[in-house]
């Protein structure tokens, strides 16, 4: 489609892709088409397009992820704060498909502070598991969880990959079943910075989730989310 002389090019290519976005003809998470690719559609110069691009991402519509390009903005995954929970099943249940890689797995000893939050005490040792968590190959959450190593003696970080961690529990005899989490405001690591494709200075959600199976502690994670990403909602009774 080439845009029309007589009218404002930016402003006519900039209503047109937020109109292919609002008709899901570029959906969320879907990678627009390379600027180059977008002048020769449109007949128009590159610092329209860039011009408009800028302006959509500025506005919230598209995003910038370095090395890979300018992506729709995924739409918020909503979790209702009102029963137990994982992301990959939230992301499911949206019809999307998660992928959580392990990126390191091995047994650490308690500090002062893993004592307390799993019960232990600072002799005894976990499993520290660290992935990332990523959708259509676009990174969302970096999670570092605590496990118990007398809990799951032959927990493996492969056998965590192949089965998801709770359901690893689960096929190891224990159930997880409730979970406490903490949620505030935090800025990112270097690290965790790299890994989500975010410029460090960018807010974020962190929480904190102690996970039981009944009173038995199992689980402390610390997963450091994206902001643009997830929204949660708390359903109060009287």
């Amino acid at each position: 489609m080439e845009i029309q002389k007589e009218m404002h090019l930016y402003e006519q290519l900039r209503k047109d892709m937020i109109g292919k976005i609002a008709a899901r003809e570029w959906m969320p998470g879907q990678r627009i088409p390379a600027e180059m690719d977008l002048c020769e559609s449109y007949g128009v110069s590159r610092i329209t397009v860039r011009k408009a691009i800028e302006d959509l991402v500025g506005s919230g519509h598209l995003r910038r992820y370095r090395g890979k390009g300018t992506f729709v903005r995924m739409e918020l995954i909503e979790n209702k704060l009102s029963k137990f929970y994982s992301f990959s099943e939230a992301l499911k249940s949206k019809g999307l498909k998660e992928f959580a890689e392990v990126l390191a797995f091995e047994t650490v000893t308690v500090d002062v502070f893993l004592a307390e939050k799993l019960r232990l005490y600072v002799s005894d040792r976990v499993y520290k598991l660290m992935r990332l968590r990523s959708v259509d190959e676009m990174p969302y959450a970096v999670e570092t969880s605590y496990i118990p190593k007398a809990q799951f003696p032959t927990l493996t970080g492969e056998f965590i990959a192949e089965n998801g961690l709770y359901n690893a529990m689960q096929l190891l005899g224990i159930t997880p079943n409730r979970a406490t989490e903490t949620f505030h405001v935090d800025s990112m690591d270097g690290l965790e910075a790299r890994l989500l494709q975010q410029n460090s200075r960018e807010p974020v959600m962190c929480i904190e989730r102690l996970t039981l199976c009944d009173d038995l502690m199992v689980e402390y994670c610390r997963s450091i989310v994206r902001g643009d990403f997830f929204n949660y909602t708390v359903e109060l009774g009287y």
